[in-house]
């Protein structure tokens, strides 16, 4: 099953794209290269399926399949269903270095381009994807 979401943001002083890309029911932020919509740093957002297990997760990863979570590292935030464009919106800092995706006005994910991953709340634990949420860095970022 492919499509799904694919809604966009550009900021204006750092020349980047903020995208949601939802894709074989997983949710993706991406940030862009400047001047282009080319992803350079992403993180996972959320999946519409529960977690599957650690070991199915591995052979999906052998098989190149899309980005899902085990329920080793998966959050109980990790899930959300029937997604609507209109549920998600985008928090540019003011460098526009950095974004977060909002879902219903509330941050589960982010990008910094000075780290080497993204972070979100659908996970607990470090993943070879994405960090868990850091809350300190969100604040120091967006507020």
């Amino acid at each position: 099953m492919a499509g799904g979401l694919f809604i966009h943001s550009y900021n204006e002083s750092s020349e980047r794209y903020a995208i949601l890309d939802e894709f074989e029911k997983t949710g993706v932020l991406y940030l862009s290269e400047k001047g282009s919509q080319k992803p350079q740093k992403d993180a996972f957002a959320y999946m519409q399926t529960l977690p599957i297990d650690k070991e199915v997760w591995k052979e999906r990863m052998r098989a190149g399949e899309p980005p899902t979570l085990h329920t080793e590292i998966a959050s109980n935030q990790a899930v959300i269903t029937n997604t609507r464009k209109e549920d998600f919106s985008f928090k540019w800092s003011i460098s526009g270095e950095a974004v977060a995706l909002l879902y219903k006005g509330n941050p589960i994910a982010f990008i910094d381009l000075n780290e080497k991953y993204g972070f979100s709340k659908a996970v607990i634990a470090e993943s070879p994807i994405v960090n868990p949420w850091d809350n300190m860095l969100y604040e120091k970022i967006f507020k």
